[in-house]
């Protein structure tokens, strides 16, 4: 049975700077994915916040919880929707210009 563990320091001081960042929250290594993931220890028994989207733990795991922060939210919900309305788009060109080239073809 693998279980998951606490990182409590590592080499370049990642986990020490997510701790500057709010002093819950804590990295847990899970061996099973080989992911690293982030938990807050204010949120009780549900500690878990998010997992890092990277194989090792650097400065992108810093920056990924500054910019994951509830304090955030507005404008990652902003970001997401401009982003989600480009993808919208640019699948409704798509399709037109199927359709017209079958138009076309015919």
């Amino acid at each position: 049975m693998n279980k998951s563990f606490e990182i409590e320091s590592d080499c370049l001081d990642i986990v020490k700077r997510i701790k500057s960042i709010d002093e819950d929250y804590f990295v847990v290594f899970e061996p099973v994915s080989q992911k690293f993931q982030l938990h807050a220890r204010s949120q009780g028994r549900n500690s878990y916040c998010l997992t890092f989207p990277f194989d090792t733990l650097d400065e992108r795991s810093y920056f990924h919880v500054l910019k994951t922060r509830v304090q955030n939210s507005d404008e990652l919900l902003k970001m997401m929707e401009e982003k989600n309305s480009a993808i919208e788009k640019a699948k409704m060109q798509e399709i037109l210009n199927d359709f017209k080239e079958k138009l076309y073809d015919c």
